[in-house]
């Protein structure tokens, strides 16, 4: 009974620390422009991207200036020091991205016939933003499908709603591929057998599916729930310091694109640059006097690293 009403404790204090502790909110210089996406950073380095496409159909198709600013934003933010943690939402209730605008495609000008030798634009964006040096979160309470759920996969983190989650690659049924990343990158997440499934057919993924199968990261009940959730992580990981950060992700991509043993040497090179921190021996020193590698520091391990 005790442990619950701990974990109730937590909880609630995680919900008050992200809706009743004063944000000061500020629109980055490069950001005032922006008609399709709101960018909004707080005094923590929570840097928050509110997508709105403003679409005829109401539901958030990637628009030629809704990809313009998205680039933008993704190739700022990656150069801004005074953002530590990027959030990314929708401003509509049912879609975070329903797809791209299919009359892109059908009025492309000279679709290339060969192969290309460099990424194209859409391709180096999500690279820039899944290489970013932060760490990125897409909250996703909605539908989110073809190039939409391509742009999500490039995040570090996502965060979902039960019930009104659902993922569709819906290409197939047009006649087309994933063109974006899709297939590449679910192969990442799934293997070949369950992105075949999703891929070939072209029918919803369910919150709880898309969970179990590790596409989110974990799903919450209701929306309050999910924000609550996802304001908390990221001001969590925004007080840590940077260079931690960096070098942690850093670590965690290279075990995607070197071989096993090459990415071990990289982990252990990262781990000294880490330690080679500014602010690394003054938080393991703190760490030791408020308690760490004590019995009580140890099994109250939150509360003796909130001390830092």
């Amino acid at each position: 009974l005790c442990k619950v009403s701990n974990a109730k404790l937590r909880r609630a204090i995680r919900y008050l620390q992200a809706f009743q502790q004063p944000r000061y909110m500020v629109v980055p210089k490069y950001a005032e422009g922006y008609k399709a996406i709101k960018l909004e950073t707080d005094e923590a380095g929570v840097c928050t991207a509110t997508m709105n496409a403003g679409d005829k159909g109401g539901v958030n198709v990637i628009t030629g200036r809704l990809f313009k600013e998205f680039g933008d934003m993704v190739r700022k933010v990656s150069r801004d020091d005074a953002i530590r943690v990027l959030v990314v939402r929708s401003a509509n209730e049912h879609f975070w991205l329903a797809h791209l605008d299919v009359n892109t495609i059908l009025n492309e000008p000279n679709p290339p016939v060969e192969r290309g030798q460099v990424l194209n634009e859409w391709h180096t964006i999500l690279e820039t933003l899944r290489n970013m040096p932060k760490a990125t979160i897409a909250e996703v309470a909605g539908r989110v499908g073809g190039g939409g759920h391509e742009f999500s996969l490039s995040f570090d983190m996502r965060f979902g709603v039960y019930g009104l989650t659902k993922i569709c690659q819906m290409e197939v049924p047009l006649g087309i591929i994933p063109g974006g990343g899709g297939c590449v990158n679910l192969h990442r997440f799934l293997g070949a057998g369950r992105t075949m499934e999703i891929v070939l057919s072209g029918d919803d993924i369910d919150a709880e599916t898309a969970e179990r199968w590790g596409l989110m990261n974990r799903c919450f009940n209701d929306r309050e729930a999910l924000r609550s959730h996802v304001q908390a992580l990221a001001a969590r990981i925004a007080r840590f310091p940077p260079e931690a950060v960096r070098c942690a992700k850093e670590s965690v991509l290279a075990s995607e694109r070197m071989p096993h043993n090459e990415a071990l040497k990289e982990n252990l090179m990262l781990f000294y640059r880490s330690a080679r921190g500014a602010e690394a021996r003054p938080r393991m020193e703190a760490f030791l006097t408020q308690g760490g590698q004590t019995v009580d520091g140890e099994l109250n391990l939150q509360a003796t690293l909130s001390k830092l």
